[in-house]
């Protein structure tokens, strides 16, 4: 049983818990919940009378909604018809947060995680139901997070105070019937300038110190022990330059079609292979030359992707990927073969 004296914050609790803009409360039902959750039992006069003091001490927080009536001597009365608390977030933007950590590459229980805690900030958004919704997308769900998430941190401290950082590569291997990304010895020194996102990865936009006019990306989950030097970035690219590389270099890797590629076993392109496909390019067979590998993927984006790479990759099947590269292969040969136009 709790102390009459608690009401004012017991009805703070749950207008902030059952209550929005959408959803207000009114009095009575305020009444009935005091008695049904806390065992309060509390007249109609005592609960206005405590609402009165509670719109004085929380007029940024607590809102209402008011009838107005004329009466007969013109004088205006006004009732209020509902209460509710106001949020430092909306419904919407909750469930528009709710959306992206459900679609961010985190394992399932951490997302749900997140979810309670975006829950907690507005609980009528709804946004704890989405807790039942699984990724499709598997491989986000075996991304290394908390590299990932060490990475992202460091790079947006770096980018922020315009700072050069190094890093360590990984190299990727098969290892059983996956790949494995484990560090090298291999360190560079790049100026970071964007992190971006591209088909559930995070990349990182940077230049090399010795050519602040090229830009190049890289995976950061695939980048080991990043830190921060004293040197400070050169002359930064412009967001119009790293914008049109955004739009010149990604591509969705998405679609449910098997296909079997052959990769040169050498670092280069098996890192490429990991970029594009992560543990989910599962290996079916290796020698010293080439590794074979199963993956999923839309067969047009393939299809680009294995041009791009056509110098260490080729694919084994299916049959019409190979018919279709072959054709543009005829068709590039007869390009570059045949008489300057």
């Amino acid at each position: 049983m709790y102390s009459k004296l608690l009401a004012p914050l017991l009805i703070v609790e749950i207008l902030r818990g059952r209550t929005s803009e959408d959803t207000p409360m009114c009095q009575s039902d305020i009444q009935k919940e005091l008695e049904r959750t806390y065992g309060l039992s509390l007249s109609r006069n005592t609960i206005s009378s405590h609402i009165a003091t509670l719109l004085e001490h929380y007029p940024d927080n607590l809102g209402f909604r008011e009838r107005v009536r004329v009466q007969s001597d013109g004088a205006k009365q006004i009732t209020i018809t509902g209460l509710f608390w106001i949020h430092d977030f909306s419904e919407a933007e909750i469930r528009f947060l709710g959306d992206g950590a459900m679609s961010a590459p985190l394992p399932q229980t951490q997302k749900r995680e997140l979810l309670d805690k975006l829950a907690s900030l507005n609980p009528q958004s709804g946004v704890s139901t989405l807790k039942n919704v699984v990724s499709a997308d598997a491989r986000k769900e075996r991304t290394v997070v908390n590299r990932l998430l060490i990475n992202i941190g460091t790079l947006d401290q770096a980018i922020a105070q315009k700072k050069r950082i190094r890093f360590l590569w990984g190299r990727c291997a098969p290892e059983g019937k996956t790949l494995v990304l484990k560090p090298t010895n291999h360190m560079s020194e790049v100026d970071p300038r964007q992190i971006i996102t591209s088909g559930g990865h995070y990349y990182l936009l940077a230049t090399y110190p010795s050519n602040a006019e090229k830009i190049f990306h890289f995976r950061i989950d695939v980048l080991f022990d990043i830190e921060l030097t004293d040197v400070r970035m050169s002359t930064p690219a412009t967001k119009q330059e790293l914008t049109d590389y955004q739009q010149k270099h990604f591509m969705m890797f998405r679609g449910g079609s098997n296909a079997t590629i052959r990769v040169r076993n050498t670092n280069p392109a098996l890192l490429r292979v990991f970029d594009a496909f992560g543990v989910h390019a599962h290996v079916i067979a290796c020698n010293r030359e080439f590794v074979d590998l199963r993956v999923k993927a839309n067969l047009n984006a393939m299809r680009y992707w294995i041009k791009q790479n056509s110098d260490s990759i080729e694919a084994l099947a299916p049959q019409e990927l190979r018919c279709q590269l072959a054709k543009d292969a005829q068709t590039m040969l007869a390009q570059y073969t045949r008489n300057n136009p």
